[in-house]
């Protein structure tokens, strides 16, 4: 026994290379020949089973070593072995019935001096039905990561252009030819404007007109606790502090790479994140909370802003040079009671959506209702237009004119108190159309004629008003129709 063990050692010398029998390397072999998981079968050339793994004799019905010395066809006939030992071809991942049970396994000859003298096969025990549904299992979560993927492409995009931004006045039309310019180039952009005046809608259409498939992150520095700003910003390595990812997190500067990164209400951002930020739009590099990895980043900054930012700095809560440093294209959206002629488009536009959503026929305010969003100061500007117009509808519900009765009761008291005041010398809600106002309706009515080419169905469309009351102010400014 020991010299047939010698002789054994001897041959495994040879042929592996392998000189130290050591117990790993004996647990491995007997492993590979007992392999739990797959099947070994060695045939002789004349297709004689030399050797069967106990489990595949366990499978096929064998006792212990009964399959020595037996045809590899009576036991498997869809073996492919016979033509394997003619060829000498290897087949690596073919199909095989085995008890009418489909198997996916390999098959490689055995050679000596250049001559065929039997084969080696394996099959893998688990069916290919389990494969396949394994397969399917990574198909759904490769499907998944691409949704996520989407989705997260999704989320960081921008939806509005400058054909969104309503308006006939000059001031209007100012604003977006300045964007225009600075879309042009790579220079970081401030819009200062007061709440409600739209200043994402404008940085959208900043970022889309020439970058439109790139990233576009928007932050809110007020809506970010002070605790998590840095993180959030900057992103952080798996581990880094209680509670964080077991992945980790990109921040947003890493997210908006090659793209735009939008931080509306810059004049919350704490002090030392100010000094974080700034060496990030100097050096265009990050480096996440918990590691010592800088990458580099290409981003282009719009910030924006409700307030003065020179008197924050003079008061020394925003910093000189961060002012400076993102204070290169300034854009300043005017608040909504300094365009008024803007009023009936955006009357106009947001009863057709707000018709949409709720399902109602509002086509038009009346002549007293419009008096008196055009007397109102709005401090809230568009935004709180909207809501009003939402507070209307929901109110009247039925009908195609929405009347003076429907508006909130702060609006008509607003309106009042406006026009009872000295200094703005605007007429009261049922005086419309009074001398103090010409000037101001002829420029509205010209505007929307010059916009529309000279249609006026379509001009008293713009102004929100009837088209016979738009022939009526024609006639009366004895303008040329």
């Amino acid at each position: 026994m020991n010299n047939e063990k010698a002789e054994f050692l001897k041959i495994l010398e040879n042929v592996l290379g392998i000189y130290d029998f050591s117990p790993f390397i004996a647990l491995a072999l007997r492993f590979f020949l007992r392999n739990p998981y797959e099947s070994l079968v060695v045939v002789n050339k004349q297709g004689e089973l030399e050797f069967m793994d106990r489990g595949s004799e366990k499978f096929l019905g064998l006792v212990e070593g009964g399959a020595k010395g037996r045809k590899i066809t009576d036991l498997i006939p869809d073996s492919g072995i016979p033509k394997l030992l003619e060829t000498g071809v290897p087949s690596i991942g073919r199909i095989f019935y085995v008890n009418e049970v489909r198997r996916i396994g390999s098959l490689y000859p055995l050679t000596r001096d250049k001559e065929i003298v039997g084969a080696v096969g394996r099959l893998v025990f688990h069916s290919l039905e389990e494969l396949e549904r394994i397969n399917s299992e990574v198909y759904r979560l490769k499907g998944e990561v691409k949704s996520l993927r989407e989705k997260q492409k999704h989320q960081y995009c921008a939806i509005h252009n400058f054909e969104n931004i309503l308006g006939i006045s000059v001031a209007v039309k100012d604003v977006i030819e300045l964007a225009k310019k600075a879309a042009m180039t790579d220079a970081d952009v401030l819009i200062i404007g007061e709440s409600g005046t739209g200043k994402e809608l404008l940085a959208q259409a900043i970022h889309n007109f020439v970058n439109p498939e790139k990233p576009f992150v928007s932050v809110n520095s007020s809506a970010i606790p002070f605790e998590l700003a840095e993180s959030e910003l900057f992103g952080y390595e798996k581990g880094t502090f209680t509670g964080a990812s077991p992945i980790g997190k990109p921040g947003k500067f890493e997210i908006a790479h090659h793209g735009t990164f939008f931080l509306d209400e810059i004049s919350s951002l704490p002090l030392s994140i100010q000094a974080k930020l700034l060496r990030v739009l100097q050096e265009r590099e990050v480096e996440r909370l918990g590691s010592t990895r800088i990458q580099k980043i290409d981003f282009r900054l719009i910030g924006a802003t409700n307030t003065d930012l020179r008197t924050l700095v003079e008061q020394g809560k925003f910093r000189e040079d961060l002012y400076y440093r993102i204070a290169k294209a300034i854009i300043h959206i005017p608040p909504l009671r300094g365009r008024k002629e803007d009023i009936p488009v955006y009357v106009n536009y947001f009863l057709k959506t707000i018709n949409a959503r709720f399902g109602t026929r509002f086509e038009r305010l009346t002549n007293e209702a419009l008096s008196c969003f055009m007397d109102y100061d709005w401090p809230g500007n568009i935004r709180e237009l909207i809501n009003v117009l939402e507070q209307a509808c929901l109110k009247k519900w039925e009908g195609t004119e929405i009347p003076l009765g429907s508006l909130p009761p702060e609006l008509i008291t607003g309106s009042q108190l406006s026009i009872s005041s000295p200094s703005k010398r605007v007429p009261s809600p049922s005086t419309f159309f009074r001398e103090d106002r010409r000037e101001r309706e002829k420029k509205s009515i010209m505007q929307a004629l010059a916009e529309t080419k000279g249609n006026k169905r379509k001009a008293a469309s713009l102004l929100g008003i009837p088209r016979s009351t738009l022939y009526n102010k024609l006639r009366e400014y004895q303008m040329a129709p």
